[in-house]
């Protein structure tokens, strides 16, 4: 075994918290569903001791209607792509929201529609053919939600004509929001003062820990996993991933949660 191999495996032992992704990473892309081996492998994290937390773009509402909150006794939730953190009671330690205005002059500047996650996911038109594709490919068909917004909390931002934005509200967008792609490459918004890898670093405070793991798969994963003591790629993930991660597991499919974990020594 190489030395690399022991020095990540190390830090893998080490580490006081597990953060999981979930489309692509904790749920299978075909069916949505958590395999028995991944459910197992997180029980068996905390039954060693491990602190073990969600990381994920999706918003309460998206982990309640993944089947993924009860899986185990969570010790916290960082959520809306680390626009909204929670602790193990599911009460608020951080959240950062869109500005209502912005939302607007988006929404009345585009054609497609947007959809909009907060206290609750809505989206604010008829969905288009990109909107109709990835409520398919993430299995949403009976939750979406049409109405325009008002004043809702919003938290992160899905909009699936982005091409469309361009001038002064392209320039304002960048300099307010951080920008990062879903799977399927429609474009996701999230306040500039959130992200993934600033939720982690507010509930590793809060838990008062500091070396941490994590596994991802997408583009709204690479910073976080930059950030990690200890950083897995999935199988299936995208290559900007792979790239910053220490260790690449096999797909979701093929059960990678649980593959890295006995590869490293952890189970």
């Amino acid at each position: 075994m190489n030395h690399a191999i022991i020095d990540n495996g190390d830090k893998m032992k080490n580490t006081e918290i597990f953060y999981f992704d979930v489309d692509g990473t904790l749920l299978n892309n075909t069916d949505h569903t958590v395999s028995n081996n991944t459910v197992k492998s997180l029980n068996m994290l905390k039954d060693k001791g491990y602190k073990v937390a969600l990381c994920t773009g999706r918003n309460y509402d998206g982990i309640v209607e993944a089947n993924v909150l009860d899986l185990i006794e969570w010790d916290g939730f960082v959520l809306a792509n680390g626009s909204l953190v929670l602790d193990r009671n599911k009460k608020i330690i951080f959240e950062s929201q869109m500005e209502h205005d912005l939302i607007k002059r988006i929404d009345d500047a585009i054609v497609g529609p947007l959809i909009l996650e907060g206290a609750e996911t809505f989206c604010t038109k008829k969905p288009n053919q990109r909107l109709e594709e990835a409520i398919k490919h993430f299995g949403l068909e009976d939750s979406i939600v049409i109405k325009p917004h008002t004043d809702e909390i919003v938290y992160n931002m899905i909009c699936y004509s982005f091409e469309e934005i361009t001038g002064d509200l392209l320039t304002e967008i960048n300099e307010k929001c951080l920008l990062m792609k879903d799977q399927l490459g429609n474009m996701e918004m999230i306040p500039a003062n959130s992200g993934k890898h600033y939720g982690t670093k507010v509930l590793n405070k809060h838990l008062n820990v500091e070396r941490f793991t994590g596994f991802g798969d997408g583009e709204n994963d690479v910073l976080f996993l930059k950030e990690a003591t200890h950083s897995v790629a999935m199988g299936n993930g995208v290559q900007n991933v792979k790239d910053v991660s220490s260790y690449t597991t096999k797909d979701v499919s093929e059960d990678g949660i649980h593959h890295a974990l006995l590869h490293f020594g952890i189970l």
